[in-house]
């Protein structure tokens, strides 16, 4: 991106929509492993938990793919400062 600000703007919005909540989500799950709602079906509570605590790694893992690919430095940016022009004279 262009614009650093507008980069890390959205990084925050993304660690506030989706990482928060998936961390939520994964503390939900253990939960649910520990103590469940359903006492009858243990079954039931391992597969919910672990439905969660996929959700919650999936909705983690946003935010980070977000500020790597938002934060990154382009190829373009890079070669603009080539190594062949001289070195300015210092102020």
């Amino acid at each position: 991106m262009e614009n650093r600000n507008l980069a890390i703007g959205l990084t925050i919005a993304a660690i506030i929509a989706c990482g928060l909540p998936g961390l939520m989500s994964a503390c939900v799950s253990a939960l649910f492993v520990i103590d469940g709602p359903f006492p009858d079906q243990p079954e039931l509570e391992w597969m919910v938990g672990f439905s969660l605590f996929c959700i919650g790694l999936t909705l983690v893992a946003i935010p980070i793919v977000v500020g790597i690919l938002a934060l990154r430095r382009k190829r373009e940016d890079l070669i603009k400062s080539s190594p062949n022009e001289p070195i300015p004279p210092p102020n």
